[in-house]
């Protein structure tokens, strides 16, 4: 696909149902027919028809949505920080949205959510266990593809890179890149 693809359009693609994703994909991506679709899913061309509808509804509300400046993105991203640092359990509900989700890349390498993390309680959680855990010691604010991304690092080497999506001031969308061999790339502090 299209390099130009955004991470929030990765990210809705992985909250989508698998028929939903596998019939997007094959029409929109590939030009299968729904006919041929249906055959891959077990289903009819219709019900095909309209998991890829489906779908493409999902990506066009993602798409609409209007961007945090960037100003009120550092904002959170420092705010979640901190709350984060300091185990501040309703500091973090306040910051996420209560819709909220978080998915992480862990590359296979590093202990990552396997799946989608939803509501801001158990991303909340999971934020504050991870810092207690991995004992990070610095942080600063650096640029990833044109928008502010939080930047993890223990003993001078990134250990993970957080970039969110903000809607009313809250967090809407975390995500986070812990694959080591994704982050060498980014660099080092």
């Amino acid at each position: 696909m299209d390099e130009s693809v955004s991470t929030a359009m990765l990210v809705v693609m992985e909250t989508l149902a698998p028929a939903e994703r596998v019939a997007l994909v094959l029409h929109d991506v590939f030009d299968f027919p729904f006919s041929r679709i249906a055959e891959v899913l077990g289903g009819t061309p219709a019900a095909s028809r309209k998991h890829a509808s489906r779908a493409r509804a999902r990506v066009a509300a993602v798409e609409q949505r209007p961007r945090a400046s960037r100003a009120e993105t550092e904002r959170v991203l420092r705010a979640f920080k901190a709350a984060a640092d300091a185990g501040d359990m309703a500091g973090l509900i306040e910051l996420l949205a209560p819709e909220a989700g978080y998915v992480a890349d862990g590359g296979g390498k590093v202990t990552a959510a396997r799946r989608p993390v939803q509501g801001a309680g158990p991303i909340a959680l999971l934020a504050i266990r991870q810092i207690e855990i991995r004992r990070p010691d610095a942080f600063r604010i650096i640029e990833v593809n044109g928008q502010p991304a939080l930047a993890t690092y223990r003993g001078g080497v990134l250990v993970w890179l957080d970039t969110v999506e903000i809607a009313g001031g809250r967090i809407t969308a975390l995500r986070r890149l812990a694959n080591p061999e994704k982050l060498a790339r980014i660099g080092h502090i």
